[in-house]
């Protein structure tokens, strides 16, 4: 189920146009003033052909006076010429620009003064330096050319030009929208292949983390091939290209994200990097939308810190900050409800070296401090022998909970592994390492009785099963209980932006669109409008399930993962790990 929340009418369009300017096909969002293409659009999607440009955008004043967002773009149909066009109807314009300020910032794209201006728009020069003013502060930039430049780039130029062409001939947008020459194209022979659309991800194909990065390929190729077999988005397919990242390598991170830029992706996606900070530069350099999986509440406050820079950049999940919090109030309801009597007053976190990460431990031990327990914090360094230490102090300080704050399987497993040997009555409760099915696949029975959680997890509602049915059904083995489910959520979302927007290529259009939406997934729901642009938690951040991702806590029961909380989501009951030797009310 997907819920929608438009924030304008934004009604689009979208048409095939033959040399001739007649439309060989045609898709609109609903009956209306769009239903045909704009004659005078046709002729210029014509020109757009005849000078061989492999894009134009720009608004078109329509005979009602209304600006309407065209995007023209060649597509790939062999040796024949077609030109794809895609128009809506704007609410609002970007950056807020009146329709005035359009008109000014066209006639700057021409090297008008505002004496050249005041003369086109029969207004004053004064009134012509205001709106010039205006146009600069509202686009960010300091200088007449920084204006018309970005104008162009953005689209944001009208056609007709206000007062006619003449000097404007020097523009290529300008030169095809001229009248066109009395010449045949190459006919049409054979069926056209419309352009298409290409999700880049960076994952993790090798290295430390592959088991996650083939989850992640899976989950985001099972996606796409329902979506094709939708007839894909607005007719065009939808592709996957990948490149390979070390994740806990700067310069491969950059030299992946780099890779998918430099093959003109209409979209990025990734999971999480200890250098994100390094995507998050690239990704806004490049300027297409970025869902990443990072879980970093550090990344969160760069895009809300800088929305002009790093507001076409998700994070697809909660924080990490939610962690630490979460673990505490998890046993304390445990406690509350006296399914569990702690065996002392203390609580442990391991915490594993990784870059910039939050887990919320000041809120925790303030959380732990009000049920009189005391959090002690453990420092372990990257090596998988650190992890094994690390349970020779765990064991010495005899907590009653010990949170395992680390991502990845082999230190986790470690850990656990000589714990287990000579265990006290302690919980053992892991960060969503164990969502991977390497973990189980390692521990085997001896996993039983753990207690994981995940700031995004897919759920067992009938949503999640099904996906979970047809992942098995095509790779032969259900998914791990995170990226599988985020990829796939966020391959819709971007499906679904694509769908409301007139051009993929529009990239701020489409970024507002993924703002705007809620969707209803798999791994629960996205709401990704929040000044950070990152979903949130219910119920540790929002009390509104519908708005949020569920924060589960998981326990491994005979092998299987069952939800323990929170209660909308819940599949199971707590039970006693098989190492306790205690009652819950000893």
């Amino acid at each position: 189920m997907k819920l929608h929340h438009h924030a304008d009418t934004t009604v689009a369009a979208s048409y095939l146009v033959r040399p001739d300017g007649t439309v060989e096909h045609s898709w609109v969002t609903e009956p209306g003033p769009l239903s045909t293409i704009p004659g005078d659009v046709a002729a210029i999607a014509v020109g757009v052909m005849r000078d061989d440009l492999l894009e134009a955008r720009f608004r078109w004043m329509s005979p009602k006076k209304q600006l309407l967002a065209v995007c023209i773009s060649l597509v790939d149909a062999g040796a024949e010429a077609r030109a794809e066009v895609s128009i809506r109807e704007d609410a609002e314009l970007v950056w807020g620009l009146t329709a005035r300020e359009v008109d000014v910032v066209t006639l700057l794209a021409g090297g008008l003064t505002n004496q050249d201006i005041a003369d086109r728009l029969w207004l004053s020069p004064r009134t012509v330096t205001t709106h010039v003013d205006r146009v600069l502060a509202k686009l960010g930039v300091k200088s007449r050319t920084a204006a018309a430049t970005k104008a162009l780039d953005e689209g944001m130029t009208r056609l007709p030009v206000p007062g006619g062409t003449d000097g404007f001939e020097h523009l290529a947008l300008v030169r095809a929208s001229a009248t066109v020459p009395g010449r045949r194209l190459v006919p049409a022979s054979r069926r056209i292949r419309l352009q298409p659309l290409v999700i880049g991800s960076a994952v993790p194909i090798t290295g430390i983390a592959r088991a996650d990065g083939e989850e992640m390929v899976r989950g985001t190729e099972l996606a796409l091939a329902e979506i094709n077999a939708r007839g894909g988005v607005c007719g065009r397919r939808v592709e996957l290209a990948t490149a390979d990242v070390d994740i806990v390598s700067e310069s491969s991170i950059e030299k992946g994200m780099l890779e998918l830029a430099g093959k003109g992706v209409d979209a990025i996606t990734s999971g999480y990097f200890a250098w994100q900070e390094v995507a998050h530069e690239v990704a806004a350099d490049y300027g297409a939308p970025y869902l990443h999986a990072a879980t970093l509440d550090a990344m969160v406050q760069r895009v809300e810190h800088d929305p002009s820079r790093y507001g076409r950049i998700f994070q697809v999940c909660p924080s990490d900050t939610n962690y630490g919090p979460g673990f505490v109030e998890f046993l304390a309801g445990l406690k509350r409800r006296g399914q569990w009597n702690p065996s002392s007053k203390r609580l442990v976190v391991l915490l594993g070296a990784w870059k910039v990460s939050n887990l919320g431990l000041d809120r925790a031990a303030d959380l732990a401090q009000e049920q009189g327990w005391s959090l002690d914090i453990v420092r372990v360094g990257p090596s998988t022998q650190d992890w094994v230490d690390a349970a020779s102090r765990v064991r010495s300080l005899a907590p009653a909970a010990l949170l395992i704050g680390h991502y990845f399987v082999d230190g986790t497993v470690a850990t656990i592994r000589a714990l287990l040997d000579n265990m006290p009555d302690t919980l053992i409760y892991s960060l969503y390492a164990p969502s991977i099915p390497e973990f189980r696949e390692q521990l085997g029975e001896r996993a039983n009785g753990i207690l994981w959680a995940t700031v995004t997890g897919t759920y067992s509602d009938p949503v999640s099963k099904g996906f979970a049915e047809r992942y098995k059904r095509a790779y032969g083995v259900f998914p791990g209980r995170s990226h599988a489910g985020i990829s796939y959520d966020r391959t819709m979302i971007l499906a679904d932006a694509w769908s409301r927007s007139a051009s993929p290529r529009d990239y701020g259009k489409v970024s507002h669109e993924i703002r705007s939406l809620v969707h209803r997934g798999v791994n629960g729901s996205y709401c990704l409008g929040g000044k950070g642009q990152a979903a949130v938690a219910y119920p540790l951040a929002s009390a509104d399930a519908s708005l949020a991702q569920a924060h589960l806590v998981y326990q491994i029961q005979d092998g299987k993962h069952r939800i323990l909380s929170p209660d909308p989501q819940a599949d199971s009951a707590f039970q006693l790990p098989p190492w306790f030797r205690q009652s819950p009310t000893r």
